[in-house]
């Protein structure tokens, strides 16, 4: 049979964070798994953790009230303990992701950047680009219109009656 944190608690009279401290221990590593974020403790385990106790009872030689006491006390620090830890883990967990954070604003910040520096040049094309089509429309006309000459100069040859080369040598 496996029980949970919470029912080990119950059963040895401490609370989930002595439990959890004693869990970290390699001699317990063996009799724990975790399922879904769920700590769950074989019943070796718990054996192993009321024998602790009984141990650590029967080497106790103050007096029972202020072995309990003295037990609640230091349930209470390591209850504490394992609060600071967690609030440690937290506060790292909460660092690492600020700084992740940071990271994708700093990369979107350069992005946008990048596409404000796209559109400026954009603008700037496009500014210049009227001028640039007159110039090659210009350019265009005038090709068109020596075209034209040089066909009218050809046309006005054509006109011409051809002379043999008996009239051309008589009529000079």
């Amino acid at each position: 049979m496996i029980y949970t944190v919470a029912k080990v608690s119950e059963l040895v009279n401490l609370s989930k964070a002595s439990i959890y401290n004693k869990l970290k221990l390699k001699e317990f590593e063996s009799y724990i798994t975790k399922k879904q974020g769920i700590t769950y403790i074989s019943e070796e385990g718990l054996k192993l953790i009321q024998s602790d106790l009984k141990y650590y009872k029967a080497n106790n030689t103050v007096n029972e009230e202020v072995a309990t006491d003295s037990d609640f006390i230091n349930t209470l620090k390591e209850d504490i303990n394992y609060l600071k830890d967690q609030a440690k883990q937290k506060e790292l967990q909460f660092n690492n992701q600020l700084k992740e954070k940071d990271r994708q604003l700093e990369n979107y910040s350069e992005r946008l950047k990048q596409a404000h520096k796209l559109i400026e040049n954009n603008q700037i094309l496009l500014k210049e680009k009227p001028k640039q089509e007159i110039l090659l429309l210009e350019e265009h006309f005038q090709d068109l219109d020596n075209k034209f000459m040089d066909i009218r100069h050809d046309m006005l040859e054509r006109k011409e009656p051809k002379k043999g080369f008996l009239k051309r040598i008589f009529k000079k």
